[in-house]
């Protein structure tokens, strides 16, 4: 019997010819998830557009000024940790569960410091008047000298500095507590040489932190000086404008 070679490779090439009805809508299907990927990626929700009527909330390791309605939503924006535990000067503990539903200033110091401690002090005293349009701002001068700045000489120190004003506490507390708040939450990376304990070591920052009434932190300002001031009055005006 006589084989046909031609009706062999007749079958084999329908074997092995590709069926444009199967294969083509498969790689529709492989362009359309790359697009969509493409889609996917390149349509990130952006932030929000910064607003001159708003400050900033800051987030991150470099403390980028950021615009939100929803702040709780974002784990990196810097907010004061609930595990925050400080002792006032008149000995009580408060945790930030504990603070007025007010805003907040937080300047750093210790009460031996002979540098810019005092000149910050003063100059707290100095601009006091400026807030006086708001009667329930607070202001928490905080030790990172926990290990001498005791409840006694914290009140030693107020009394020093004829301080009458009942919503400027003083306080004290762990050191690697308040280290870690310092630096984490408000950015206070410093370190230097301590005269008064003669070694290198974290120290404090000239500056003023404003949080808002939920504890977010929404303003950075110099003590030094009173240059800054009228911006951190603004941004007072400002957050109690929007809530």
């Amino acid at each position: 019997m006589l084989i046909n070679p031609n009706i062999s490779n007749q079958s084999d090439q329908k074997k092995i010819q590709p069926n444009p009805h199967v294969f083509f809508p498969f790689w529709v299907l492989i362009l359309f998830l790359l697009t969509a990927s493409m889609i996917h990626v390149n349509c990130k929700p952006t932030e929000q557009s910064p607003d001159p009527n708003v400050p900033p909330y800051f987030s991150g390791k470099d403390f980028d000024p950021v615009w939100t309605e929803n702040p709780e939503k974002d784990s990196n924006i810097k907010r004061i940790p609930d595990s925050l535990e400080l002792i006032e000067q008149t000995g009580k503990t408060i945790f930030p569960r504990d603070w007025a539903p007010s805003e907040h200033l937080v300047v750093f110091f210790y009460a031996t410091c002979r540098g810019i401690c005092p000149l910050i002090t003063r100059n707290l005293i100095q601009i006091e008047p400026n807030f006086s349009e708001f009667p329930e701002l607070k202001i928490f001068s905080i030790s990172i000298n926990s290990k001498e700045d005791t409840v006694p000489v914290l009140e030693k120190y107020r009394k020093t500095y004829q301080i009458k004003n009942t919503n400027w506490s003083f306080f004290t507390g762990k050191e690697t507590v308040i280290e870690d708040f310092a630096k984490g939450t408000c950015g206070a990376e410093m370190e230097g040489f301590s005269v008064e304990r003669g070694k290198y070591e974290f120290v404090h920052t000239e500056n003023i932190f404003l949080f808002d009434k939920d504890r977010y932190l929404r303003g950075i300002y110099r003590a030094k000086g009173t240059g800054d001031i009228q911006r951190l009055v603004e941004d007072l005006r400002k957050l109690r404008k929007n809530h």
